[in-house]
């Protein structure tokens, strides 16, 4: 059986990116991941960063895939009150459409954020959450299945737009709160009593029962069952037309049993999208939370689906996997150097201008040197360089480098933007 890592210890996450070479990806991707977002219907809505600690009952837990409160990160304030930081999960949207009231409308919410998520994929209270940056989209408001193959598609695109290829979509359905608990009483009844505190631990994740069980002990001479064979035959509908709706969209996708879920999705239809390339690395995760919603106070009967990317994933994977990618993405239109005091002044005169009329430049006013400010425009493989020292800037003039033509030509300021516009243009 295939396993993969949880994105707490994947070894392409390290730490937050700072460094300044990779700001431009780092917005660029951003701006890929909202565009299709919105291209397919859906709004930027933000929503709370803290909740109250109070709402986290065990029940809330169970659908959340998460085994104790303890494994929440959490603050006290006021002497007696806790909150919850960075809620797991799609509990932020959820909530937020559930206090505000935003379900009194005839179509479905399509809401997405980004923002900080604290994830402990270990799901051990003694281990720190380690910060992600997420994009977190919900459809809520529609059980029919195919606002999941429609979530799956979104996802698909999201990740193609990133220049990601080879995608496969791995699917399975987790169950009802009716099949989930039959299937976990077989499995307790097959499991040697050596596995019982195990199997007392996963009680609301059966399916991660039987993956323990699976791989913990290689002299376990029973049969373990497998949760499709519990399914309701609603379930198994369900399931069959999620992958119908797949098919007709031609997106590959295999059925992974041993796919147990993750924190937010511990409920009918789980997928997990990732690369033939790095099959490892998970690069989105979705599925329902009917169930979920209604517990959290939403309409019952409303139903949720959703998506998480974490995007940190997905920029050291871009970096890593797709140089050209990131050296297109980083790459300015217009480098800017300067010599001395009055150039630099003119030169930030310049990018003013430069930038208010929607071209990307870049500077280094650190480096003293025009030579290695040169340098530093080749290593940036700049299409433009301009040179301002005193002489320019007392003439209001700039002496303008083409990379295309290998030219150098002085040019009136007051015509620099007409010029950068047809030069660029080609």
């Amino acid at each position: 059986m295939r396993r993969r890592r949880d994105i707490s210890k994947n070894n392409l996450v390290e730490q937050p990116i700072i460094n300044s070479e990779f700001s431009n990806i780092w917005d660029c991707v951003v701006s890929d991941i909202r565009d299709t977002l919105k291209s397919a219907g859906y709004q930027n809505s933000g929503f709370a960063f803290t909740q109250e600690a109070s709402v986290f009952s065990t029940k809330i837990l169970n659908k959340l895939n998460i085994s104790a409160k303890e494994s929440l990160f959490t603050v006290k304030y006021k002497s007696k009150n806790t909150i919850v930081l960075g809620a797991p999960g799609p509990v932020g949207i959820l909530k937020t459409v559930i206090d505000n009231n935003m379900m009194y409308q005839e179509d479905p919410l399509k809401l997405f954020d980004y923002g900080i998520s604290l994830v402990d994929d270990d799901n051990d209270s003694s281990t720190t959450p380690k910060q992600f940056h997420a994009f977190k989209a919900e459809c809520i408001g529609d059980t029919n299945p195919v606002r999941d193959a429609e979530m799956i598609l979104t996802a698909y695109r999201m990740l193609e737009s990133q220049g990601i290829e080879n995608l496969v979509v791995s699917i399975n359905v987790l169950g009802g709160a009716d099949s989930r608990e039959q299937y976990y009483k077989e499995l307790v009844s097959k499991t040697p009593r050596r596995f019982q505190n195990l199997s007392n631990s996963l009680s609301y994740n059966p399916i991660q029962l039987y993956n323990e069980l699976i791989t913990s002990d290689t002299d376990i001479n029973i049969k373990i069952p497998q949760i499709v064979d519990y399914l309701s035959t609603e379930e198994n509908q369900y399931l069959k037309s999620v992958l119908e709706f797949l098919d007709t969209l031609d997106i590959q996708y295999n059925l992974d049993s041993s796919l147990s879920g993750a924190i937010g999705f511990n409920e009918g239809v789980y997928f997990e999208i990732t690369s033939n390339d790095y099959p490892e690395i998970i690069l989105v995760r979705g599925g329902r939370h009917n169930e979920l919603f209604e517990l959290l106070g939403g309409d019952r009967g409303a139903g949720a689906v959703g998506i998480e990317v974490y995007v940190d994933l997905l920029l050291q994977l871009v970096k890593k996997v797709y140089p050209q990618k990131l050296a297109k993405l980083i790459k300015p239109d217009v480098f800017v150097a300067s010599i001395g005091l009055e150039g630099q002044k003119s030169a930030l005169k310049i990018l003013s201008l430069i930038q208010k009329h929607g071209l990307e430049a870049r500077e280094h006013f650190g480096i003293k040197s025009l030579k290695h400010q040169l340098l530093k425009a080749k290593k940036l493989d700049a299409e433009i360089t301009l040179i301002i020292g005193r002489k320019e800037a007392v003439d209001g003039t700039v002496i303008l480098r083409d990379k295309a033509s290998e030219n150098q030509e002085i040019v009136p300021i007051d015509k620099l933007i007409s010029i950068l516009s047809k030069k660029l243009s080609k």
